[in-house]
């Protein structure tokens, strides 16, 4: 399989720091053109400078957005086929957890939240993806998950 990206583009959600940066620089070293999203827009615009000074072939775009946010999701999408002519790969990354302690006491509204960014919104993704390029030219998705999905840490979700 070659490590040649030219001529792709990626969106990369969760994108501002950790695996999702490592993973757009990765991306834009092979040659692809990456979209990179996550929530704050002032972390979001740096990390693209930063991407942006490290040489690599590829270009970047930075389109921040909650990824709570159906329209956010869209654009960012929309955002890729329009810059680059197309969504090769898509890269969900962003993952939340803003609770600490037993289910038993888990505020409903925040599991709602949990669910909707952890589960649904990469679900949203997949399926803009799809709807916009990959259904007639094919692609590839990589859902990221915490190593929590095999086995939780202490005093979270107990």
């Amino acid at each position: 399989m070659s490590d040649d990206l030219s001529g792709k583009s990626a969106l990369v959600t969760g994108a501002s720091r950790g695996i999702g940066f490592a993973v757009a620089a990765e991306l834009l070293r092979r040659g692809a053109n990456v979209v990179i999203s996550a929530r704050k827009p002032e972390p979001l615009e740096e990390a693209a400078e930063r991407l942006r000074g490290l040489g690599h072939p590829g270009k970047v775009v930075a389109v921040a957005g909650n990824s709570g946010d159906a329209a956010a999701r869209a654009e960012q999408v929309a955002t890729a086929v329009a810059q680059f002519g197309s969504l090769d790969v898509l890269i969900n990354n962003t993952g939340i957890n803003p609770v600490f302690g037993p289910m038993v006491e888990l505020d409903l509204d925040a599991a709602r939240k949990i669910v909707e960014v952890n589960c649904l919104a990469a679900l949203s993704w997949v399926q803009h993806a799809y709807r916009a390029w990959m259904k007639d030219h094919g692609g590839a998705v990589v859902n990221v998950s915490s190593v929590a999905g095999l086995k939780p840490a202490p005093c979270i979700g107990f």
